[in-house]
């Protein structure tokens, strides 16, 4: 309902963005009125990040070509009759990659009045564009307000945005940060989650102010050293395929523009007279001079220079750049799967640890049985989120156990379990999980009614490698921790028998706790420093199995359905950067179906009286973003015992 003399949050919202453009200020009671009641209206807790749309907001280092088709001065005329892209790179920028990794597009406002980009080549934070004949332009405060007018007034929560404050705006530095900073909030106010802003090549106090009021404004945003990132590449550009690193000339001061004779270039492109800075955004694909235009210094200049001109990356600059942005987009979800992928292969060795719990019941006299079991899973897990990396892994375990029955109704025992791992993220690298646990279990029968609880306790070491494509190479960062998983699991059920046949319901609970501790990685620019991540999961099963003796052996089977209690929506993964001061950011952890069916079917075979073997397969299926299947092989020895024919249950 919207009552009179009201106004609704969306429009308090874009009203003080207008004014943030025009380089106003708002006091600050006002402004923290606007702020509460658009976190009240619009905020939205974090969960899974699948980004549904690509938003843009900055100038010509996120410009996709807002000139295409009109615009500008004769230089840009000349350029589009003679078919240059009008992007800053001369070709692909940085924008466009980024948006196809997560399957989105990345089409300017330039372009089309629908499009998502509205970053304008020339803008500035609060005032006009410094491109002549420019001067319209939206500048960057502005291009928020337009979306959020074209919106309602409310940030789509499920967007990656990306912004910049570029390099053209001066004057009172300090203040544009403040402006710059108050526009991204009240984009975060308005419901945006997942933004990321690179720090700026011009390394002033420009950089820092906006990163510390960001910071003090509790906007959780994803920083980007891209100071760093063309560092790394000049200091060996053969290893990103580059024949040079180098800007290309500009004019020099005061003047504003090439006149006489011009320097020959270092750059993709080769200015001619006339023509001003950032001379890559009118760079036609030719090596021909065109009148007015800037040209190709080679004909493969775009994928050999670092840099189109005096200011921007060319194509092959621009590929590097969104691959370093990606990877710290979806770093936190990579670390994410070390506690789902331990959650996942303590569930196979409590199954097998249950399954000689049956074994060992069916002894008539009190007295010591000895096991082990030998487990080997495949374990792929993908992240339902488009553009997020998976981890595939084949995880091999081996459990020796022990246990004292006291008669045909109770036993106790122990055990310990060596594992180890190594999951490999799709996206490059991946990591090594080596496990010892220790295990108590105990269990119980009367009559027909039966149960069983084991508790563990297991102790992780995580050797990780994150490898991130950039362009042509990759970087690889390693770093290393440990971790802990405590997990309680208990199964109860009842037996019908009729004749051979053993058949019943079954339920059961597993809990699991799982502490990663916080490391910090080494390699380059692209590492990343990780905090303490806590996991906890809570699964209930309700199925349904059978059993039959059969002479020596005794095959059974068994299904449940799954449910997973704790809702991982609102769980994140913290990092930062290594390379710079920046403030920490969070994004959320893998997000894998609750809801699963489990199979089990196996037999075991009394090889001697006191000795029994088991074979068992097992997998889940249904759980979205998990495939997960296994075996293994056990055998049990009880020390001078008599079998007690009672049937063998297998576990979820």
């Amino acid at each position: 309902m919207h009552l009179q003399g009201q106004r609704q949050p969306g429009t308090a919202i874009r009203s003080r963005l207008n004014n943030l453009a025009s380089g106003g200020s708002m006091k600050s009671k006002s402004s923290l009125r606007i702020a509460f009641l658009a976190s009240m209206v619009f905020a939205t807790s974090a969960s899974a990040q699948t980004f549904n749309q690509f938003i843009v907001f900055g100038p010509s280092l996120l410009d996709s070509g807002y000139f295409k088709l009109s615009g500008g001065d004769l230089h840009f005329t000349a350029a589009r009759a003679a078919g240059a892209s009008m992007t800053p790179s001369g070709g692909i920028m940085n924008t466009d990659i980024l948006a196809a990794r997560f399957g989105l597009t990345d089409i300017s406002q330039g372009v089309s009045t629908t499009g998502t980009n509205y970053a304008v080549s020339g803008a500035t934070i609060s005032g006009t564009n410094t491109l002549p004949t420019a001067g319209a332009t939206p500048n960057i405060v502005q291009q928020m307000s337009n979306y959020l007018a074209s919106t309602g007034g409310v940030s789509n929560a499920n967007a990656l945005y990306l912004l910049s404050a570029g390099s053209n705006t001066t004057g009172n530095l300090v203040q544009q940060a403040g402006i710059f900073t108050n526009a991204v909030t009240a984009l975060r106010n308005a419901g945006a989650r997942y933004i990321l802003i690179p720090n700026l090549a011009r390394g002033d106090v420009l950089n820092t102010t906006i990163y510390q009021n960001l910071a003090s404004a509790g906007v959780n945003f994803i920083p980007a050293d891209q100071q760093a990132m063309i560092a790394a590449v000049r200091a060996n550009p053969a290893r990103f395929g580059l024949l040079s690193a180098a800007q290309g000339p500009a004019p020099i001061a005061p003047a504003t523009s090439f006149a006489g004779v011009i320097p020959a270039s270092s750059s993709a492109c080769q200015p001619t007279t006339g023509s001003y800075s950032g001379y890559g955004l009118y760079c036609i694909p030719s090596t021909t001079p065109v009148a007015g235009t800037a040209y190709l210094t080679s004909a493969n200049a775009l994928q050999t220079n670092l840099f189109s001109d005096n200011l921007h990356l060319s194509p092959a600059g621009q590929k590097i750049q969104a691959d370093y942005y990606y990877s710290l987009i979806v770093a936190p979800s990579q670390i994410s799967f070390l506690t789902e992928s331990t959650i996942q292969a303590r569930r196979g060795v409590t199954l097998g640890i249950q399954e000689q719990i049956d074994i060992t019941q069916r002894r008539a006299t009190p007295g010591f049985n000895v096991w082990f079991n030998g487990d080997v899973s495949s374990l792929k897990l993908n992240n339902s989120s488009p553009g997020f990396p998976g981890d595939p892994s084949t995880p091999i375990s081996g459990t020796l156990g022990g246990s004292y029955t006291f008669s045909n109704n109770a036993l106790i025992g122990a055990a310990v379990t060596l594992g180890q791992f190594d999951p490999t993220f799709t996206s490059g690298g991946g990591f090594r999980e080596q496990e010892v646990a220790a295990t108590v279990f105990g269990a119980v029968r009367a009559n027909s009614l039966w149960a069983n609880a084991i508790m563990s306790f297991g102790w992780q070491k995580y050797d990780v490698n994150r490898v991130v494509p950039l362009g042509i190479t990759f970087d690889s960062n390693t770093g290393k921790t440990h971790g802990r998983n405590f997990s309680f699991a208990a199964l109860t059920g009842y037996d019908f028998r009729q004749e051979a046949i053993t058949h019943g319901p079954v339920v059961g609970i597993e809990v699991q706790s799982v502490g990663i501790d916080a490391f910090t990685e080494t390699g380059s620019f692209t590492s990343l420093a990780f905090s303490n991540i806590g996991r906890t999961s809570t699964v209930l099963a309700l199925g349904y199995r059978a059993a039959i003796d059969y002479g020596n052996w005794r095959p059974f089977a068994q299904v449940t359905w799954n449910h997973e209690f704790d809702d991982t929506a609102n769980r994140t993964v913290t990092a930062s950067l290594t390379s710079m001061a920046a403030p920490s950011y969070t994004m959320p952890i893998v997000q894998l179906g609750r809801d699963w069916a489990s199979a089990v079917v196996g037999t075991t075979v009394t090889i001697a009286r006191d000795w029994t073997g088991l074979a068992a397969f097992n997998a889940q299926l249904g759980q979205n973003g998990t495939t997960n299947y296994g075996g293994r092989f056990g055998i049990n020895y009880a020390f001078n015992s008599a079998l007690a024919g009672l049937p063998v249950k297998a576990k979820y």
